[in-house]
C-alpha cells in the first residue's frame, strides 16, 4: 500500500468513524456522552482543515479522568490516527495500544483499532506484528468499505510474508462483491489471486473451496471451475464432477458459471474422441463470399504442399472441408459435425468475424482448438488458450499499443474514437483495462456510427467544440474579435480554438471511415494530431492520401515478416503472389501441423497440454505467445510516411 493510499485509508477511518462514535445510532448512546461527541466533532473539523497539530492539542486537553472507558479508547484511537497522518508510526502505535485497554465495550471500535495497528506496523515493515494485529480484526464489525480495506491490507501483509494461503483467503474476501467474470478480470488483484491459488497444492485448493462452501461468492465459484478444469485434465474425473455439481447447485442463478460448468462437462465427453491426423476446415464455399473461401483454400493447400515436401508422413493428414455458406450459425453446426462424425483434432475457420464468433463459441463448448482466420469480437474473458486469431486479436493490438516503448514514443495521454457495436465494445473494454493498469490517462472515449458519412459532430466532441459552459466566456471573446464572416469555398474560420489535450488518439476505423474522420480534425483547425489505426490501415486508399492526413501510425504485422522465398514458391505453384487471405490461411495450417506433429499428441487432453506448454506459435506473419490465458500476437507499431510504411524501432 502506498503512503498516499494508507493516508487516505486512515483519514477515511477518521471521518467515517474510526473513533467508534458513528455507532451512536445503533443503541450505543450509553457509551458516549453528548459533550464528548461535540469535542470530537471539533477535533475532526480541525483535522479536515489541515490543522493536525491543533487537533492533537485539543485532544490532549480533554480530561481523561472524567471520560467513560469507550471515550478514552476513542480519544486515544483518534490521537493515533493523527500521529499516523504525520508519519509518526511509533507514536500512533502507542496510542492505538492504549485505546485497546478500554475499548472492549465497543466491538466496532476495537476492530478498527486493530486495523489501524496493522496498518501502522505494515508501514514500519514489521509484517509479523502487522499480521498478528490483522488476525484480531473482526471483519463482521466493520462497515463494508472498511472490510475491503482490511482484506486488502491483510493481502499485502501475507504477500510480504510469502503466505499463499492467507493471500488467497484475503483476496477472496476482497473480491467477494464481484458478480461476473468481467468484474473479476478487470480487477488487477484477481491475477494475484489466480497465481496464489494455483501455487497451493491440490489438497489446499480443495480446503479453500470447502472453507467458503456456505458463502455465495462468485469468485469462489469461478475458482471452483478452474480447479474442476485442472482436475479433468489430470484425469481426476470424480473430484472434478463433484465440484461441478456443487457449482451448478450453489450458483444456480449465475448463467456464466452454469455455462462454464456445463461446457466443461461437454468437453469431458469429447476428450477421448480425437484423431490427431484429422483437421477440420470451415470456409464459405458458396454464396457471395465463395471467392474468399477459395483463396483461403489455396493458402491452406500451399502449406500442406510445403509440409509434405519437408516430411512425406504429412501426406497422411486428412483435411475435412465443410461449407459454412457464409453463416456463423451453419458454421457452428459444422463444428459439431467435425467433432462427432470425424473426431477432428482441431478446426480452422472463421474467415469473417461474424462467422468466427459463433464457430469459436461452439468449438470452446466442446473443448476443441479453433484457429481463426479473422478477429473475434468478444470480451477477453470469454476467450481462452484454445483459440488462436491469426490476424492478431484485439488484445494483441492493444498490447502493442500500451507497451512501455510505445507509450514512451506516443505519450501518456490518450483518447479513443471507436465504432459502435460488438467490435467497438471489445476494443474499448481492452483499451480501458490496459490504460488503467499502466497509468495512461484516458482523456476521451467516444463512439461513432460506421453508417454515417459525416463525422464532424463526434470530432467536435473530441476537440471540446460543443461550446460547453466552461468555455463560453472564451468563445464570446473570440467571437467578438473575429466577427465571423462566411468564408469563400468550403474553408471556414474556426472561432473557438480546438482543445487537443491528448498526446494521441486511437481510431480503430476501417479505411473508408478513417478517410472521413481524420480530415474532420483539420476542418476544425486541429493539426499535428497523432492518429493510430488498426491493421486495415495498411491499404492503398490510406497510403494514397497519407501526405494530406498528418501523422499516421498503425498496429499491424511486421512488414518484413513474409519472406521472399515463400512468395516466390507460391508464385511458381499458383501463378500469382500470395495476398493477405492466402498468408493467413497458410499460417493457420502451419500452426495446426506444428502442434499435431508431436508424437505424444494422441488425445484431446494431450493436445490441450501441448497448447498450454508451448512457449511460441510461429507463422509467416509473426509469432503468438500465451499471456494471461490468451494467445497474443507480436505486432509492430508502424508509421505511414509519404505513402510508405516504416516499422518503428522501439
Amino acid at each position: 500500500m502506498s503512503i498516499r493510499q494508507t493516508f487516505f485509508y486512515i483519514v477515511v477511518l477518521l471521518f467515517v468513524g474510526c473513533s467508534g462514535i458513528t455507532m451512536l445510532n445503533q443503541k450505543k448512546d450509553d457509551l458516549y456522552s453528548e459533550k464528548f461527541i461535540q469535542q470530537i466533532e471539533q477535533v475532526k473539523n480541525l483535522f479536515r482543515q489541515g490543522q493536525a497539530d491543533r487537533a492533537l492539542s485539543t485532544l490532549k486537553q480533554i480530561d481523561d479522568s472524567v471520560l467513560l472507558p469507550t471515550e478514552k479508547a476513542s480519544r486515544r484511537n483518534l490521537m493515533g490516527v493523527i500521529w499516523f497522518s504525520k508519519d509518526s508510526y511509533e507514536q500512533a502505535i502507542y496510542n492505538f495500544d492504549q485505546a485497546l485497554t478500554t475499548s472492549s465495550l465497543d466491538s466496532a471500535l476495537t476492530s478498527q483499532v486493530h486495523l489501524n495497528l496493522a496498518s501502522s506496523y505494515f508501514k514500519l515493515g514489521n509484517y509479523e506484528k502487522a499480521y498478528s494485529a490483522s488476525l484480531l480484526v473482526d471483519a463482521e464489525n466493520l462497515p463494508e468499505a472498511d472490510k475491503r480495506k482490511h482484506f486488502r491490507i491483510l493481502y499485502r501483509i501475507a504477500s510480504e510474508l510469502g503466505r499463499d494461503r492467507e493471500v488467497v483467503l484475503s483476496l477472496i474476501h476482497y473480491l467477494s462483491d464481484k458478480k461476473s467474470i468481467n468484474d473479476l478480470k478487470t480487477d488487477p488483484l484477481f491475477e494475484k489471486l489466480s497465481l496464489s491459488f494455483s501455487n497451493l497444492d491440490s489438497n489446499s485448493r480443495l480446503k479453500v473451496l470447502q472453507e467458503f462452501e456456505n458463502k455465495k461468492f462468485f469468485v469462489v465459484g469461478f475458482l471452483g471451475f478452474s480447479e474442476a478444469e485442472r482436475l479433468y485434465y489430470s484425469s481426476s474425473r470424480d473430484e472434478a464432477n463433484s465440484i461441478i455439481r456443487w457449482i451448478l447447485q450453489k450458483f444456480d442463478d449465475s448463467s456464466e458459471l452454469k455455462d462454464l460448468s456445463e461446457g466443461l462437462q461437454q468437453r469431458a465427453l469429447n476428450l477421448s474422441r480425437m484423431n490427431p491426423e484429422v483437421i477440420g476446415v470451415i470456409l464459405p464455399l458458396t454464396g457471395d463470399k465463395k471467392s474468399y473461401g477459395q483463396r483461403a483454400l489455396v493458402g491452406i493447400d500451399s502449406m500442406l504442399r510445403e509440409a509434405i515436401k519437408e516430411n512425406p508422413r504429412f501426406a497422411n493428414y486428412k483435411l475435412v472441408i465443410k461449407d459454412s455458406e457464409g453463416s456463423g450459425a451453419i458454421g457452428a453446426l459444422r463444428i459439431k459435425e467435425l467433432i462427432e462424425k470425424e473426431s477432428a483434432s482441431l478446426v480452422i475457420g472463421g474467415l469473417f468475424s461474424n462467422e468466427a464468433e459463433r464457430e469459436y463459441l461452439e468449438a470452446k463448448r466442446n473443448g476443441i482448438l479453433f484457429v481463426s482466420l479473422s478477429q473475434i469480437y468478444i470480451p477477453k474473458e470469454m476467450k481462452d488458450h484454445l483459440v488462436v486469431e491469426i490476424p492478431g486479436s484485439i488484445e494483441s493490438q492493444i498490447n502493442m499499443l500500451f507497451k512501455q516503448d510505445s507509450i514512451k514514443n506516443l505519450g501518456k495521454r490518450a483518447s479513443v474514437l471507436y465504432p459502435k457495436g460488438p467490435r467497438g465494445e471489445a476494443i474499448v473494454n481492452e483499451f480501458w483495462r490496459k490504460a488503467h493498469s499502466l497509468g495512461v490517462e484516458v482523456i476521451d472515449v467516444l463512439p461513432f456510427d460506421e453508417n454515417q458519412t459525416d463525422f464532424r459532430e463526434v470530432v467536435r466532441n473530441v476537440l471540446g467544440l460543443k461550446y460547453p459552459r466552461v468555455r463560453q466566456e472564451e468563445y464570446d471573446i473570440l467571437n467578438d474579435i473575429f466577427n465571423i464572416e462566411e468564408a469563400r469555398g468550403t474553408r471556414r474560420l474556426q472561432v473557438l480554438p480546438p482543445r487537443v489535450d491528448f498526446d494521441w488518439i486511437f481510431v480503430p476505423a476501417f479505411p473508408k471511415e478513417a478517410l472521413q474522420i481524420i480530415p474532420s480534425f483539420a476542418y476544425y483547425d486541429a493539426f499535428n494530431v497523432k492518429f493510430i489505426g488498426g491493421p486495415s490501415w495498411r491499404s492503398k486508399a490510406i497510403s494514397d492520401e497519407s501526405t494530406k492526413l498528418g501523422e499516421l501510425f498503425l498496429l499491424g504485422d511486421d512488414i518484413e515478416s513474409v519472406d521472399e522465398s515463400f512468395s516466390n514458391a507460391f508464385l511458381a505453384d499458383y501463378k500469382r503472389r500470395p495476398r493477405l487471405i492466402e498468408i493467413v490461411a497458410h499460417d493457420a495450417l502451419s500452426i495446426a501441423i506444428g502442434l499435431l506433429k508431436d508424437s505424444t499428441v494422441e488425445s484431446r487432453i494431450d493436445l490441450d497440454r501441448k497448447v498450454r506448454s508451448t512457449e511460441f506459435l510461429s507463422g509467416k506473419s509473426g509469432k503468438w505467445k500465451l499471456e494471461e490465458g490468451v494467445w497474443i500476437k507480436e505486432m509492430a507499431l508502424i508509421k505511414l510516411r509519404n505513402g510508405k510504411y516504416e516499422k518503428l524501432v522501439l
